[in-house]
């Protein structure tokens, strides 16, 4: 039986609606991503045990039966009022919570997460339904209140349409890498007006998520961008969401967050398979391991490739000393996009009027003038002290 859905564009957008499939399908077969990412022989590897999530969303839905048990005491931020981050108007949080860990329940109309064992610290910010009419404050309260829990992962499915370097969110991300936590977030959407990556995934130190098609090519609502890093599914993402606010229990859509919540879930993944591993080398482990897709190489529509799961947690990956990402203090600012080829200097005309031969010209004037200073005024004040 197929269980009816409710559609959500992922990144805190207005609900729209879906056209009824062709056959009955079930959550679990909605789940199209599983099968395409090779999910359950990942999963024989690794389900994210031991692994703290911080999902920075509408908040978590402490009721929904598919994450009995994942659900840490969080907060509500920057005056956000929620009771341990166990509520969600909106219903994104609880979405994107179960694309990551949805413990996938009995029969086939639950939803399994990418890392079924991690847990979740839900962290509700003002976005979505919980966003007030003049918002305040910065992202830089949620991201080191989950760094200070001990967060490994820090889940930013969402942009800002503020896209104004903050200075206290480049502290608290510098703070959160410090402390040893990787920071994931949404690329941006074309079909909500974005036209580049927009914050949080700008900043550097952030892994940038563009999103991807079933067929493996790239969702045409996602942005080709220097600051991107990964591709992960896009289309067609369903989760399970409050009753309260979806009569069916589940919302499915299209969009980068969706594609963010997956990433993180494989991250949690590596890190429960390998647990000593430094924030570097996971994420060394992740980039390097990925799927090359469009031009070869790293480009600004994949970044290093699409995520592919079981090579992250089984392909032999040397280590490295350096973050992938490169250097993350609290003076760095937005990943700039490609600056263009530097133009070749112009070449030096010839004839004789070139730089070299005037320079020749007036070496040889100067010397000539001394020689006469020196035959005109030297050589007699010589000879008069000679003749002392």
């Amino acid at each position: 039986m197929r269980a009816a859905v409710t559609a959500l564009v992922l990144g805190c957008a207005a609900a729209l609606p879906v056209p009824a499939p062709a056959h009955a399908e079930t959550v679990r077969e909605q789940q199209w991503w599983l099968g395409a990412l090779g999910m359950a022989k990942a999963q024989q590897v690794a389900k994210g045990d031991g692994v703290v999530v911080a999902v920075l969303d509408t908040g978590v839905d402490g009721a929904q039966p598919d994450l009995a048990g994942a659900l840490l005491p969080g907060t509500g931020t920057n005056g956000v009022a929620s009771d341990r981050g166990w509520d969600d108007p909106d219903g994104h949080g609880t979405q994107m919570a179960t694309v990551l860990a949805g413990r996938g329940g009995d029969g086939p109309n639950h939803v399994l997460g990418i890392a079924p064992k991690a847990r979740i610290l839900p962290v509700a910010i003002p976005i979505g339904a919980r966003k007030p009419a003049a918002a305040s404050g910065t992202l830089a309260e949620p991201i080191r209140y989950a760094a200070d829990r001990g967060a490994k992962i820090i889940n930013m499915s969402f942009t800002l349409a503020d896209d104004t370097l903050k200075q206290p969110e480049l502290d608290a991300i510098a703070y959160a890498r410090a402390k040893g936590a990787i920071l994931v977030a949404a690329g941006g959407n074309r079909p909500q007006g974005d036209d580049h990556v927009p914050l949080p995934g700008r900043y550097q130190g952030v892994v940038t998520v563009s999103g991807t098609t079933r067929a493996g090519g790239l969702w045409d609502g996602s942005i080709a961008d220097p600051a991107v890093d990964i591709a992960a599914p896009a289309e067609d993402i369903i989760g399970a969401a409050p009753k309260v606010r979806y009569s069916s229990g589940f919302a499915v859509g299209s969009g980068t967050s969706g594609a963010a919540a997956i990433v993180s879930g494989v991250l949690a993944l590596i890190w429960s398979k390998y647990p000593k591993l430094d924030a570097a080398n996971v994420l060394h482990r992740l980039l390097a391991t990925a799927r090359d897709k469009g031009t070869p190489g790293r480009d600004d529509a994949f970044g290093h490739g699409l995520v592919d799961p079981y090579a992250a947690l089984t392909a032999t990956v040397p280590p490295v000393t350096a973050d992938p990402l490169g250097p993350v203090t609290t003076a760095t600012a937005f990943r700039p996009p490609s600056p263009p080829p530097a133009a070749a200097p112009p070449a030096a005309p010839k004839g004789p009027g070139t730089p070299a031969v005037r320079a020749a010209v007036v070496g040889g004037g100067s010397l000539l003038l001394a020689l006469l200073l020196f035959l005109g005024v030297a050589r007699p004040l010589l000879r008069s002290s000679r003749r002392r």
